[in-house]
């Protein structure tokens, strides 16, 4: 089932050298593994880092664009492709 998420509800989570976004939907958390994130919230985080005065990691040096689309920033995510998390679970930024 494909969920619209927007961007700025998503985290970016490093856990244990890889990455992973955590985010809610309706009442439960879910995370899903980084290869799996849309290429959408990829331009969108670099863009952020960016805007907020970051270097941008050479790993994410692909997806920086001069100009991107802002007008939705919805994210579509398919949900069966993410595992459930408890509330409390861990984020190592």
């Amino acid at each position: 089932m494909v969920v619209k998420v927007l961007f700025n509800l998503i985290n970016v989570n490093q856990r244990e050298k890889k990455l992973e976004i955590v985010f809610p939907y309706g009442k439960d958390w879910y995370k899903l593994d980084w290869e799996k994130v849309p290429e959408k919230f990829k331009i969108l985080y670099v863009a952020a880092l960016k805007l907020q005065g970051y270097k941008v990691p050479d790993y994410l040096k692909e997806f920086e664009r001069d100009i991107i689309e802002i007008s939705d920033v919805n994210i579509e995510i398919e949900l069966d492709e993410c595992e459930k998390i408890a509330f409390e679970y861990p984020l190592g930024f």
